[in-house]
């Protein structure tokens, strides 16, 4: 061996120490780097000169131990820290911060992915997710009805400004309480003996003298003063009210082949009478001694021919009111209106019956069809019956922006139980038809009731909520800390815009470290696992925070001093040696 073994010794020392110096220093000048992770170096000795392997105890002779020298030290690993930094808050939503295991996955431009703690993102001109260095964010898209699309990974774009969109009605929630005992106090119901609908009753021919049926035409059409009537002409309602509400102004064109059953459907739709029978769900009014509602000609149990007869439907908020003026005639592209007048059409309240003198309950709510356009229904609510059992409403549907004629939209029943809980429903689903209006058509709507309650008060009800929305812009954006980012569109709406994913190694340790705050898997790191936050041991993401360096800068102190100690030390076994090897040269001379 000798001293020159002793020199290298210490050399060996050095250049260790100066080794562990170089990542000492690496993690100070990173102290301020986000999501920087600190190394450090370990040190095992270098080979050992074996003298003697020493020996076991034998008989009266105790044994020896081995006899060795070593050569130095070298380093033995440079390991990473991959504990957690702090958070740091910072009030950009573009900045997510990890808590917990995982790293953000980027690509690179030539499309290799790299895994990254720093999540200083920012916007590029077209709204795309970039680091620093414009590598893009990845993480899941969405469908088209924005769903998360899980399994592909692309790079995540929040569309502020640019992307529009519509959520149609698809349910109508109602909240109040119907009164238990009907109407002004009294316990009458739709059906009851006493409760009658106002009729309106007009007597016409043909012109010959012959009573008038379905198929006569308008033009021939006679109200006892003359026709009523030219090819050209227009009808219009503009003075007829239900409920005490002025009805929408409507107008039928008369041509020359237009039939007085023509006339009595558009008039049957525009002035919003619910015709279905009894085997659809409505009560049948004539096994009561009540006509059914709708305008009808010649009447089956009406003995007097000629007649079209305006049926309402039961409850007072139905009670048609129709006055002198109430459908006009105009002269429209005909030289003259017909010979019986402009307002050949005066029909008369038959005083045998009563008004819907039953109680009802009007309300009205705004849905969307799935452009966004508001459409306004309106809910009238009736009582149908009262048992042992409990009561049962009846709500008839209307809507002016029904795309077709007939602003009659359905009509169905739900029940109260005794104690007033409501307990079922029957026909919730109303349907409005929106062709030619480039929305989607027919639109439904299912009436939730199951909110309110039937007790002896006044009776209140209102719109608690519905799920559809008009038409909005994207305005802001929030990340959630399950990764999901959530645009916020300035109709109130909120939808997803995606989900950004964690990246999870089975030995963080084995991974690359690059420039730029990036690494890469590493033969010994195994590969990527992508999650979602939360998944199997994945972290969570904060949003507006970014993660500080886990540099522990007092530590990285100490470890300076140690190792300049140690680089000292080895320089002066160097020295002695050198020392020791010039008095042996003295000793020659």
């Amino acid at each position: 061996m000798g001293l020159t073994s002793s020199l290298f010794s210490g050399l060996s020392g050095m250049k260790t120490n100066e080794f562990a110096m170089d990542v000492i220093g690496h993690n100070i000048a990173n102290i301020n780097t986000h999501g920087f992770k600190s190394s450090r170096a370990t040190f095992q000795s270098q080979f050992y000169n074996t003298f003697s392997f020493g020996s076991s105890p034998e008989g009266a002779i105790g044994g020896t131990n081995p006899m060795q020298i070593g050569t130095g030290t070298g380093v033995g690993a440079v390991t990473r820290n991959f504990a957690g930094g702090a958070p740091e808050a910072t009030g950009l939503k573009t900045d997510l911060a990890i808590e917990g295991q995982g790293l953000f996955v980027v690509a690179k431009p030539d499309g290799s992915e790299a895994y990254t703690r720093d999540g200083a993102f920012q916007f590029n001109a077209e709204n795309y997710l970039v680091t620093a260095d414009g590598y893009f964010l990845q993480g899941y898209g969405v469908d088209s009805s924005f769903g998360i699309l899980e399994g592909t990974l692309t790079d995540l774009r929040v569309p502020i400004g640019e992307i529009t969109t519509a959520t149609a009605t698809t349910s109508a929630v109602f909240s109040g309480d119907l009164d238990a005992e009907g109407y002004s106090g009294n316990e009458q119901v739709a059906l009851g003996n006493s409760v009658r609908p106002i009729l309106w009753s007009q007597h016409f021919t043909d012109g010959g003298g012959a009573d008038a049926t379905s198929a006569t035409l308008l033009t021939e059409l006679d109200n006892g003063t003359g026709t009523v009537a030219v090819a050209g002409n227009v009808i219009t309602l503009e003075a007829a009210a239900k409920g005490g509400q002025t009805l929408p102004e409507e107008t039928f064109t008369v041509t020359a082949t237009s039939t007085l059953g023509d006339f009595v459907a558009w008039l049957e739709d525009v002035l919003g009478i619910n015709t279905r029978t009894h085997t659809t769900g409505l009560p049948d009014y004539t096994a009561d001694g009540v006509p059914d509602p709708g305008v009808l000609i010649n009447p089956t149990d009406d003995p007097n021919p000629g007649y079209v007869r305006i049926v309402g439907n039961m409850g007072d908020l139905n009670d048609l009111e129709l006055g002198s003026a109430a459908i006009r005639v105009t002269q429209g592209t005909a030289a003259s209106v017909g010979t019986g007048g402009s307002q050949p059409f005066t029909f008369e309240a038959l005083s045998s019956f009563e008004r819907a003198a039953v109680g009802s309950v009007r309300t009205s709510f705004t849905a969307y069809d799935s452009l966004g356009v508001p459409l306004e229904v309106e809910l009238t609510l009736v009582m149908e019956d009262k048992s042992d059992t409990g009561i049962t409403w009846r709500y008839f549907a209307e809507s002016t922006d029904d795309s077709d004629a007939d602003r009659v939209l359905s009509s169905g029943t739900f029940s109260f139980d005794i104690t007033g809980q409501y307990t079922a429903g029957n026909d919730l689903v109303i349907s409005l038809d929106r062709a030619e209006t480039g929305a989607a058509s027919p639109q439904s709507i299912t009436l939730d009731f199951s909110n309110m309650d039937g007790y002896a008060m006044n009776s209140i009800m209102s719109l608690l909520s519905q799920d559809g929305f008009m038409a909005g812009t994207l305005q802001d954006f929030s990340v959630g800390s399950d990764g999901i980012v959530v645009g916020s569109f300035d109709n109130g709406l909120t939808r997803q815009l995606g989900q950004v994913v964690l990246a999870t190694f089975r030995n963080y340790e084995g991974l690359i470290g690059q420039s730029d705050n990036l690494y890469v898997s590493g033969p010994n790191s195994g590969s990527a696992i992508i999650k979602q936050p939360y998944d199997l041991g994945a972290g969570t993401i904060a949003s507006a925070s970014l993660e500080l360096s886990n540099v522990d800068l007092s530590r990285e102190f100490i470890n300076l001093i140690i190792n300049s100690t140690g680089f000292s030390a080895s320089s002066k076994v160097i020295q002695t040696c050198n020392d020791l090897l010039d008095n042996l040269i003295m000793m020659t001379r």
